[in-house]
């Protein structure tokens, strides 16, 4: 599976990653075995969500400390709070599927999809998936 980083604007957080014509279910499978990820672990939120052509799996995901890149976001990730975070992967009816970190990891009173931490999480994120991990 390949990703590509993506910075498009979502309402929903910051935009790290996209992977064209695959469905939300492949990701979510791609991402939990762990191939070619940074992650140490994944768990599903929810389950398979359709909203007007549009579906959303919502992921827990922490971070492998012993990952290459890691280093390079680690004091993000210490402003954040910690090397978990909520994912969410969106699978649009053109049949891409976007990877957006979501903006509820941020404290309620900075809940904006633009923060500059979320993104800097993201475009990180976005880099690593597109290395193949």
């Amino acid at each position: 599976m390949r990703f590509r980083p993506d910075q498009r604007p979502s309402k929903w957080g910051a935009t790290a990653a996209v992977v064209d014509r695959q469905r939300a279910e492949d990701v979510v499978a791609c991402l939990s075995a762990l191939q070619g990820t940074p992650f140490d672990a994944v768990v599903r939120l929810s389950d398979l969500t359709e909203i007007k052509g549009y579906r959303y799996v919502l992921l827990q995901v922490s971070l492998d400390f012993n990952h290459p890149h890691f280093p390079r976001i680690a004091d993000t990730l210490d402003e954040l709070g910690g090397s978990e975070f909520q994912l969410i992967v969106v699978e649009t009816p053109e049949g891409a599927v976007y990877l957006i970190v979501d903006k509820h990891n941020l404290p309620d009173e900075e809940m904006r999809p633009d923060h500059p931490l979320l993104r800097r999480l993201a475009d990180w994120l976005g880099r690593a998936m597109a290395s193949g991990g």
